[in-house]
């Protein structure tokens, strides 16, 4: 940055980030303090995966600051590093406790940029990305056949203002989630719909930077929801959920309230409304999803401005909210969990915000099947080593991907979404 045009403050957060990197490598970490041991202090699969400096969140700032200066010009080599990332957001939460910067923006950013020249996606998440805008998942699945996994013994509720937004993953792969959520919340005695126009939320496309894919299914679904008079939509994807809550939010706003099933199912423990009174005489350990977690706290708008008092320090007029990913969701899944006779709850050394990724996503499960294995074998060797017997989690696509990493290592854990552990601690009606 030697000349004056470089050294000149720059309105945009993207570019304000790609100059205030400190080149500290924090990212790569979870935070010093919270670090139990050596072999599980890191944060980054990328890192884990390929151990070069260029495929962490700060590498790939370096990488965007190159670009932005005519250093570099886009390639398919560069698409290559980007798109290998799951965009866990582990580095963000990372980097709060020295800088203030959003890595997984420039990240995303940069995803996007990729897409609009040509070069990005990779040609894996191209295809989905096709299939989804024809077919309104990213599984190539008849629309017709979205429903076809619920059982008779669901009670719906038309035109119900509560709504089980049920997902593309759990419509046509993990149906066991979504026929366990649905009945819980029928033997709850909530009453609910499903709506049959459902369509994909757009984090598949949206996280590989194919914004104008994304953009017409976000739309489409609030124009939906709107349309039917929706008060309360209800998620067990946790993808969907982070969508919806971090990502929608910034294009549109919207007046339903959105919960996460974990979060509904605890508040009707509380409300004495799901009672648990089976003994489920088990070990578990939690699996946190990156994006129920840290990817599920809304992003702040900031109009101030960064001021540069002297050579590479930065100050932020007035300060910038700080997003340590502290506002996901955390507690409900682990109250669900405390509430069932005879489970005992395991945790690993990285949770909550500075969970370790399962691996599947940023597109990662679909275009790096390895890497994405990888990463749920490293994720499930940590689980291991609580002495757990059972792995669960709330999130199809981490069940996906952790489920294939057990099957792949021969393990003896077994997995389960928390609305399969709740069914077995209900009493048969």
């Amino acid at each position: 940055m030697g000349t004056e045009s470089d050294k000149k403050h720059y309105e945009s957060e993207y570019e304000q980030s790609i100059q205030k990197c400190l080149r500290c490598s924090i990212c790569k970490w979870i935070p010093q303090i919270q670090i139990k041991s050596q072999k599980y202090a890191s944060i980054c699969p990328a890192i884990d995966e390929f151990n070069f400096h260029s495929y962490s969140g700060g590498g790939k700032i370096i990488l965007a600051c190159s670009l932005y200066f005519g250093r570099m010009e886009l390639s398919q080599d560069i698409a290559d590093i980007v798109f290998k990332c799951t965009e866990c957001g582990g580095c963000a939460t990372a980097c709060k406790y020295l800088n203030n910067l959003e890595p997984l923006e420039v990240i995303q950013e940069l995803r996007e940029k990729l897409c609009q020249a040509g070069i990005g996606p990779m040609d894996k998440q191209k295809i989905y990305g096709e299939i989804t805008v024809e077919k309104f998942n990213p599984y190539n699945e008849e629309h017709s056949k979205r429903l076809d996994w619920i059982p008779d013994d669901i009670k719906l509720t038309k035109g119900a203002t509560t709504v089980y937004y049920v997902g593309c993953t759990s419509s046509y792969r993990r149906q066991e989630i979504a026929i366990a959520t649905a009945r819980v919340l029928t033997k709850a005695g909530v009453e609910f719909d499903i709506l049959e126009e459902e369509r994909c939320c757009g984090s598949p496309v949206y996280r590989t930077g194919q914004i104008d894919k994304f953009e017409p299914l976000m739309d489409y679904n609030l124009d939906l929801f709107k349309k039917k008079g929706v008060k309360k939509v209800i998620m067990s994807c946790a993808g969907c959920y982070s969508t919806f809550k971090a990502e929608y939010a910034r294009h549109r706003k919207y007046d339903f309230e959105l919960l996460h099933s974990t979060e509904l199912f605890a508040q009707l423990i509380s409300d004495g409304k799901l009672k648990l009174t089976k003994n489920v005489p088990m070990e578990v350990t939690y699996h946190d999803p990156c994006h129920l977690g840290r990817c599920s706290e809304p992003y702040e708008e900031w109009h101030g401005k960064t001021v540069q008092p002297m050579p590479t320090v930065y100050m932020d007029i007035p300060p910038k909210p700080i997003r340590r990913g502290t506002n996901g969701v955390y507690e409900p899944p682990r109250e669900v969990l405390h509430n069932i006779p005879g489970l005992t709850l395991k945790e690993m050394e990285r949770i909550k915000e500075y969970s370790y990724c399962c691996g599947a996503g940023g597109g990662c499960k679909a275009q790096f099947p390895e890497f994405a294995l990888n990463t749920a074998k490293r994720r499930l060797d940590e689980a291991e080593s609580t002495g757990a017997t059972v792995l669960a989690s709330a999130c199809p696509f981490c069940e996906t991907n952790l489920k294939d990493a057990i099957e792949a290592s021969n393990s003896k854990m077994k997995f389960y979404d928390i609305s399969e552990l709740i069914l077995m601690a209900m009493e048969e009606k």
